[in-house]
């Protein structure tokens, strides 16, 4: 049974494979470094496959 990694503790991938996980479907994905600290992450996913 899959069981979530401990923080710090990730399989590597984050928004790269967050990238490719959008992209299979279509998608794009865009990552921006806040200026006050922290991420912004959006994720555009088309409602049909293309």
């Amino acid at each position: 049974m899959w069981a979530p990694e401990p923080p710090g503790r990730g399989a590597g991938r984050g928004l790269l494979g967050l990238r490719e996980r959008v992209a299979v479907y279509g998608g794009d994905l865009d990552a921006r470094r806040r200026l006050g600290g922290g991420y912004r992450v959006r994720a555009r996913i088309p409602l049909d496959r293309p």
